[in-house]
C-alpha cells in the first residue's frame, strides 16, 4: 500500500496544470520591450485545437484556436513607447492564466554578427572593452533598456525556439552582454526617451553563410555543394545556413524595429562575394520580418595587422562599402580611425564606444527624425583628375564642410600604369577646402589612387563632424 500511494504522488509530481497551460517562446517573455505602435505577433503552442485567449494589458482580450498541433498566434496593436509596466495574460481555460509582467512598449532592435558584435562590456580574454568599468557602473540607470540575449546554437533545420530570457540592464547583466549592442540601445535611450530592447544573437568566428539559407546561396560563383551536401556530418558553427536555422529564424515573429551588423573578419581571403551575400541575407531578413525594407546597419571590419603582406582585409572593407550602394536602407559604420597603434595586432579593437554611438547616428537619422543634423558617414571618394606636374585633385561626396586633419595626412598612396603603388603626399589647398590634392613626384603620370587601401592603415582624416574618410582605391587589381 505503502509502495502504491508513493507511485500516485510520483505520477502526481510528473503531471501538473502545467502541462495543460500554454507554452511561450523564449522571446516572448517577462521583462520584454514590445515594438511600439504596431501590430505585434504573439506566439505558442497550446493543447490541439484549444481556445486560446490573449489579454494585453492596455487593450482588448484577443482571441485564437490552436491547430491540430497546438501551434497559434495572433496579432496585438501596440500603443506608443511608454515607461509604465504593462503585462499580459493568456489562457486556454484550463487552468491558471500565464502572465506575462513588467512589459514595457518601445523600440526593439536586432544586433548580430560574429565576435565583435557578441564580445560583451567586461571584455575577454587579451580583448578589453575601453571603459568598461564605467558602463557597467553607470547602467543602473537605465533598467528600461533590456536585454535578450540568444544562446549560441545552430540548426540543420530552421528551429522553432531559442534559449534566453529578457532582462534588465543592471551591472550584472550588462557585465555580460554584448558591449555594442547594450551601448547602441543606451545610445538610443538616452536620445529618444523610450524604453528600448535589444537581441543579441552572434557568434564569433562565423562566416556569413552561416546566417542566411543555403538555397539563397547556390548561385554564388564560390558555392561549394559540398558545404550543404555534406552537412549532416559536420560539426562547428560555419556550415551553411547553421546560425540562421538556430539563431535567426526563431526570432522572425517578434517585431522590430531593424538590424544591427558587425561581422566579415572571418570572410578574409574569401570576399569575391562578399557584397551579394550580404545583400541577399539582408533581403532575405527583411522578408522574414514581414517584407518591409527595414533599417540595417553595419560595422566596417577594423585595420588589423595579421602579418600577411596581402589586402584581403582591405578587400572585405571594399565589399562592405558597396552594400551601400546596391541596396537601399543600409548604412555603413566606418571604423578606419578607432584602433590604438598599441592593438593593431588585435581583431578586437577596444573603442566600442564610439562604434554602437555611429550606429545610432543613422538610426537616428535615418529613423527618428534627426535627418542631416547628425552625420552618419564620412567623406567617400567620387572622383580624381591629374593636374599639371602630376599632382591629383580628389574630390569626395560628404566633404562640404572641409577636413578635419590631425597632423600629416597619411595612407594615400598612387601608382602610374606600372601598378606599383608608393605613399604620396596629400594637403588642402584654399581657396576650397572640400578637396585633396595628392602627389609624389617619383609618380610622374599618376593613373590609380588608393586611401588606406591595406590591412592594417589607420585614418588620420575626417569630415568636419568627426566621421572618417571612407578607404578606397581606383584601381581593381
Amino acid at each position: 500500500m505503502g509502495r502504491f500511494c508513493a507511485l500516485v504522488l510520483l505520477l502526481c509530481a510528473a503531471w501538473t496544470p502545467s502541462e495543460a497551460k500554454i507554452k511561450l517562446p523564449a522571446i516572448v517573455g517577462d521583462n520584454m520591450v514590445l515594438q511600439q505602435s504596431c501590430n505585434v505577433k504573439v506566439w505558442g503552442w497550446a493543447a490541439p485545437e484549444a481556445e486560446v485567449s490573449v489579454a494585453p494589458s492596455w487593450c482588448g482580450a484577443v482571441r485564437t484556436q490552436a491547430d491540430k498541433k497546438g501551434r497559434w498566434c495572433v496579432t496585438v496593436a501596440t500603443p506608443a513607447a511608454s515607461f509604465e509596466p504593462r503585462s499580459i495574460a493568456l489562457g486556454d481555460g484550463d487552468g491558471e492564466p500565464v502572465v506575462l509582467k513588467n512589459i514595457l512598449i518601445g523600440e526593439v532592435w536586432l544586433c548580430s554578427g560574429q565576435s565583435n558584435m557578441e564580445i560583451p562590456v567586461q571584455g575577454g580574454r587579451d580583448c578589453p572593452i575601453e571603459h568598461a568599468q564605467e558602463i557597467i557602473a553607470e547602467s543602473a540607470q537605465y533598467p528600461d533598456v533590456r536585454l535578450f540575449s540568444v544562446k549560441i546554437d545552430g540548426g540543420l533545420r530552421p528551429r522553432e525556439d531559442v534559449t534566453g530570457a529578457w532582462c534588465e540592464a543592471s551591472p550584472g547583466s550588462v557585465k555580460t552582454f554584448s558591449a555594442i549592442g547594450y551601448l547602441f540601445g543606451r545610445n538610443l535611450r538616452r536620445a529618444l526617451n523610450v524604453p528600448v530592447g535589444i537581441i543579441n544573437s552572434s557568434c564569433g568566428g562565423t562566416w556569413i553563410e552561416a546566417w542566411f539559407p543555403a538555397s539563397l546561396q547556390r548561385g554564388f560563383a564560390d558555392f561549394d555543394p559540398a558545404s550543404v551536401a555534406t552537412r549532416e556530418g559536420q560539426s562547428g558553427m560555419n556550415t551553411v545556413e547553421i546560425l540562421y536555422n538556430g539563431m535567426i529564424y526563431p526570432l522572425h515573429n517578434f517585431a522590430i524595429k531593424g538590424f544591427c551588423w558587425y561581422q566579415g573578419c572571418s570572410n578574409v581571403g574569401r570576399s569575391t562575394c562578399y557584397a551579394d551575400k550580404m545583400v541577399a541575407m539582408i533581403d532575405h531578413w527583411r522578408e522574414l520580418w514581414g517584407g518591409e525594407r527595414k533599417p540595417f546597419y553595419y560595422v566596417e571590419i577594423a585595420p588589423h595587422e595579421d602579418g600577411e603582406q596581402n589586402v584581403n582585409e582591405a578587400l572585405v572593407r571594399e565589399q562592405q562599402a558597396r552594400v551601400m550602394d546596391m541596396t537601399d536602407n543600409v548604412g555603413m559604420v566606418c571604423t578606419n580611425d578607432l584602433v590604438y597603434d598599441y592593438e593593431t595586432w588585435n581583431v578586437h579593437p577596444s573603442q566600442k564606444e564610439p562604434i554602437a554611438r555611429r550606429l545610432a547616428y543613422w538610426a537616428l537619422s535615418r529613423d527618428y527624425g534627426y535627418g542631416d543634423a547628425v552625420k552618419t558617414i564620412g567623406p567617400r571618394f567620387r572622383s580624381m583628375e591629374v593636374l599639371e606636374g602630376g599632382v591629383v585633385r580628389v574630390h569626395f561626396d560628404g566633404s562640404d564642410c572641409g577636413f578635419l586633419v590631425k597632423g600629416e595626412i597619411e595612407g594615400f598612396e598612387l601608382a602610374g600604369s606600372d601598378g606599383v603603388f608608393r605613399p604620396a603626399k596629400a594637403v588642402r589647398r584654399r581657396p576650397d577646402p572640400t578637396v585633396l590634392y595628392v602627389s609624389n613626384y617619383d609618380v610622374g603620370s599618376p593613373v590609380y589612387l588608393r586611401y588606406n587601401f591595406k590591412n592594417c592603415s589607420v585614418g588620420c582624416l575626417w569630415d568636419a563632424f568627426g566621421q572618417p574618410v571612407v578607404p578606397f582605391r581606383t584601381d581593381n587589381f
